[in-house]
């Protein structure tokens, strides 16, 4: 090529070279607006999806669930513990029936909202609703009708009301007291004294019928073949004599007991209703559990009673009150103790039943709520918050073999951190605040945690 051609050419060159650049540049500029357009709608979807969790019950436990839509309660949380990295759910049992006097009603599940006013669509005679999350005062709500009004007029104190749970449980409440109030006072949800609240759902009125029931605690008896069982006030004859048990403590905490045991005290009248005096070294008392095991009498927790322990003779129709005291493993599992007495002079004996309240007894006494459940930072660890209520009226001690973290592989995860420190003992009617930390899973997506043989279930782990 000629130095004319090439000269000719230097400017075109030059032309298409500055119209590549500025392709170039137009190229990323648009480039980079479709970055901060993609970017602001990501941020959109994740503020959404944090409101979302946040509602679920995330930040600060409510008592229930707040919300509009009743449909699809059943797959909702209750609870929703957020982390920077997961999201883990926490389900529980519901209500499926609801029994008062010889009427039964279907129980639905409803969440309320902010103004807390149910809805009475679809809800027919037959059917009772109830506020989802209300586990420690159940509260529910029946058509208003005619039948219905009249039953809940008609109820006298002592009538049962009997909730049937979806895992099959049943909880029983004594009917105490009616009372008429405002369609909006909101007090009808509270969640602080256990029991059951029964409102009639009144669309068109200012005011609504209500009526509640006291929380009955499960009693276990016992049974034998011949032999004589008794319950706990009640009075046993043992040839002349008389022993009444009219009480039973359960000791876990005191300076004087041994590590890795608990005392337990158990209060007792003896009569002699013979014509000779009596020789109370004659009785023999022992205690045992279900299995049998018999279990070591301790001078030291005998001293500790509220009545002297029993010696010497009782004059004809003299009555004794007195207490002898045992000592027992910390981590006994037996929903019953049996206090036995025996006639060494015969062979006759009694026993009576008491319940213990370390054991099963503990469970079927207790409501148990989840407050929150966390990952940690570091993902290393499962943090549980939740509430024990004693709906009792004796004291409930819970030590770390009634507490537990499981997956469906049947593996057991370590528990890291406590507090308070086992074993907690809850007084009757008192409610206890416990922060658990455990291992947390690594292969499961969901785990079972399970205090007092109440589960819940863990979703989201990974």
């Amino acid at each position: 090529m000629s130095t004319d051609e090439q000269q000719a050419q230097t400017p075109l060159r030059r032309f298409l070279d500055k119209r590549g650049f500025a392709l170039i540049i137009g190229l990323a500029i648009v480039a980079l607006i479709l970055m901060c357009i993609i970017g602001i709608l990501l941020l959109q979807t994740l503020n959404q999806t944090d409101g979302t969790d946040e509602r679920s019950g995330g930040g600060t436990p409510t008592p229930f669930a707040i919300g509009t839509d009743a449909g699809g309660v059943l797959e909702q949380s209750l609870v929703v513990g957020v982390s920077d990295s997961t999201t883990v759910s926490v389900t529980l049992d519901s209500p499926v029936s609801l029994s008062i006097g010889e009427r039964s009603f279907t129980v639905q599940t409803q969440l309320l909202g902010a103004d807390g006013i149910w809805s009475t669509s679809g809800v027919g005679e037959g059917t009772a609703v109830w506020v989802y999350g209300s586990i420690i005062n159940y509260v529910l709500g029946v058509a208003d009708s005619d039948n219905n009004r009249a039953l809940l007029e008609q109820m006298v104190p002592g009538d049962e009301i009997v909730l049937t749970m979806r895992g099959g449980g049943k909880h029983t409440f004594i009917f105490d007291r009616r009372q008429v109030i405002p369609a909006s006072n909101r007090d009808v949800f509270a969640q602080t004294s256990p029991g059951l609240t029964v409102a009639l759902l009144q669309s068109n009125s200012d005011e609504r019928l209500v009526v509640h029931g006291a929380y009955v605690v499960p009693e276990t008896t016992a049974s034998g073949g011949g032999v004589n069982i008794f319950e706990l006030g009640e009075t046993a004859r043992l040839g002349d004599i008389q022993v009444t048990v009219t009480g039973a403590i359960y000791l876990p905490d005191r300076p004087e007991i041994p590590p890795g045991f608990a005392f337990f005290l158990v209060d007792y009248q003896v009569e002699n209703i013979g014509l000779v005096a009596l020789d109370s070294s004659r009785l023999r008392l022992s205690l045992l559990d279900q299995l049998g095991n018999q279990y070591a009498l301790s001078p030291v927790a005998s001293q500790l009673g509220n009545r002297p322990p029993l010696t010497g003779f009782l004059n004809i129709n003299q009555s004794v009150n007195a207490t002898i005291g045992f000592q027992i493993p910390l981590g006994l599992s037996s929903p019953t103790l049996n206090f036995v007495v025996s006639d060494t002079s015969e062979s006759g004996q009694v026993i009576v039943n008491l319940p213990f309240p370390g054991g099963a007894q503990a469970a079927q006494g207790t409501s148990v709520t989840i407050q929150n459940v966390q990952v940690s930072d570091d993902r290393t660890s499962l943090v549980v918050t939740g509430q024990i209520t004693n709906l009792s009226s004796q004291a409930v001690v819970v030590s770390e073999k009634d507490i537990r973290l499981t997956t469906n592989d049947g593996a057991s995860y370590l528990l890291l951190s406590i507090n308070p420190q086992f074993p907690w003992t809850i007084s009757a009617s008192q409610a206890l605040t416990f922060v658990l930390t455990y291992q947390r899973p690594l292969t499961a997506d969901t785990a079972v945690f399970t205090v007092l043989n109440q589960p819940f279930q863990l979703s989201g782990l990974r």
